[in-house]
């Protein structure tokens, strides 16, 4: 026809194999979405694509932002968890005067992090002392990457925590755990409320963190982070934390639905099985810290 002549048979065939092209992106993403972590060879098994293909579609999600890579895994990423409306408070916004603090009267880098499916984001933090600080503002990482992750995942739904121990653990440095230690160290943070590792992330950095719960679900987690020496005795540094963590639940109470809303709230099947066995009374700790809004240290 005189279409095709033209060229014009050739753009619509173009037009059709690009919107084919899109269907196939759609159910990588769905893929990953679904199963919360993946890798290359996952999707070529289950969606059939050739691995150039798998790769090619990877890659453009990962540009686009909505897929991550932590180790070998691919992950969703923060765009396809829920959003707060712009008018809200964010959890940021309430975490951040306390991250200043923490970091004053310690003189470690503090971090907030967030579970985000089966990994841990960083949000904000506040670099302070020397060494290699891996939990910086946007980082993803495993949720066995250290205290700053650990309280996520002894906090988790039972679907999350499956999920995560099941796969091969990524030992980051020699002093990492093995799926047994790290097992055991899920119920160190449940029964005592925090979490201390040294060197589980980067060689010769030690951290220490809690969870932050608010509505009966782990909201985020609290750390302080710094060089081995410096985290020698964690006792003052623990009082601290759990301090800022109960100052900053009872300001984000009211502001639950909007501050950070984990992306599988809502999921019946992923029922939280992590429950601190010894929550304290927030109103029993001493907050003169907190008794009115802490300026941010610059």
């Amino acid at each position: 026809m005189w279409w095709e002549e033209r060229g014009e048979g050739t753009a619509a065939a173009g037009a059709a194999r690009e919107l084919s092209s899109l269907d196939r992106g759609l159910l990588v993403l769905a893929f990953i979405q679904d199963r919360g972590q993946v890798d290359v060879a996952e999707i070529v098994a289950h969606l059939g694509l050739p691995s150039s293909s798998a790769y090619r579609y990877v890659r453009k999600l990962k540009r686009a932002g909505y897929v991550v890579e932590v180790g070998s895994r691919l992950l969703p990423s923060t765009r396809l968890a829920d959003r707060a409306t712009n008018d809200s408070i964010h959890l940021v916004d309430h975490a951040r005067p306390v991250l200043g603090h923490l970091r004053a009267a310690t003189g470690l880098t503090a971090a907030v992090s967030v579970r985000v499916h089966t990994a841990a984001l960083c949000p904000d933090s506040r670099r302070s002392g020397p060494g290699s600080v891996a939990f910086l503002p946007g980082e993803v990482h495993t949720l066995y990457s250290g205290a700053s992750a650990t309280p996520l995942l002894a906090m988790a739904p039972r679907a999350v925590q499956q999920q995560v121990l099941q796969e091969p653990l990524h030992r980051y440095t020699t002093a990492a755990p093995g799926l047994g230690e790290l097992r055991r160290e899920l119920a160190v943070i449940l029964r005592q409320g925090y979490h201390f590792s040294r060197g589980w992330l980067t060689p010769g950095m030690s951290a220490v963190g809690v969870p932050l719960v608010v509505g009966g679900r782990c909201l985020c987690a609290l750390s302080l982070v710094g060089a081995d020496h410096l985290l020698a005795d964690v006792t003052e540094p623990v009082r601290l934390l759990q301090e800022a963590a109960d100052m900053l639940a009872e300001r984000l109470q009211q502001e639950l639905p909007t501050a950070w809303t984990p992306p599988d709230r809502d999921d019946a099947a992923t029922e939280q099985v992590g429950t601190l066995e010894n929550p304290a009374d927030p109103l029993k700790r001493g907050r003169s810290h907190y008794e009115k809004e802490t300026p941010e240290s610059p």
